[in-house]
C-alpha cells in the first residue's frame, strides 16, 4: 500500500476508516488495473483518468464515495446524490453489502467511459 494512501487512512476515525477500508477492498478487487492514489487529499481510484474518490468532512458521520463522471452512470434506484455537471456521490453510513452491488457496476461504468474518452 502507497505510503500517502496508508496515512489518509490512518487519519480518519476508527469508524470511517472501517467504512473506507470496507469499500476500498471491494472496489480494488474489481480488477488489478484500477489503481488508487491520494490526489485533492482523497482517496481517489483511478483507471485510463480518474473514476471515483472517497472523502469525508469533519462535521459528518458519513463517508463520500464520489464520481467524476457520475452524471453518466446508470441509477434506477436514484440512490447517487448531487447537482453539479458531471459529478455524483452516494453516502456511506456503514459497510452496507447492500450497497456493494450498485458500487461495483457504477465502478464498471465509469471504467467504461474512461475507456472510450479520448485522451
Amino acid at each position: 500500500m502507497d505510503k500517502k494512501v496508508e496515512q489518509f487512512l490512518m487519519n480518519l476515525p476508527q469508524e470511517k476508516r472501517l467504512i473506507t477500508l470496507f469499500y476500498r477492498e471491494q472496489i480494488l478487487a474489481l480488477s488489478p488495473d484500477i489503481k488508487e492514489a491520494i490526489k485533492w487529499n482523497n482517496l481517489t481510484f483511478i483507471y485510463k483518468g480518474n473514476l471515483a474518490f472517497i472523502y469525508t468532512y469533519a462535521t459528518t458521520v458519513y463517508m463520500n464515495l464520489g464520481f467524476f463522471n457520475g452524471t453518466g452512470l446508470t441509477d434506477e434506484k436514484e440512490l447517487l446524490e448531487g447537482t453539479g455537471k458531471g459529478m455524483r456521490h452516494v453516502k456511506l453510513y456503514s459497510a452496507d453489502n447492500a450497497l456493494v452491488e450498485p458500487i461495483l457496476q457504477w465502478m464498471k461504468e465509469a471504467m467504461l467511459i474512461n475507456e472510450k474518452s479520448p485522451k
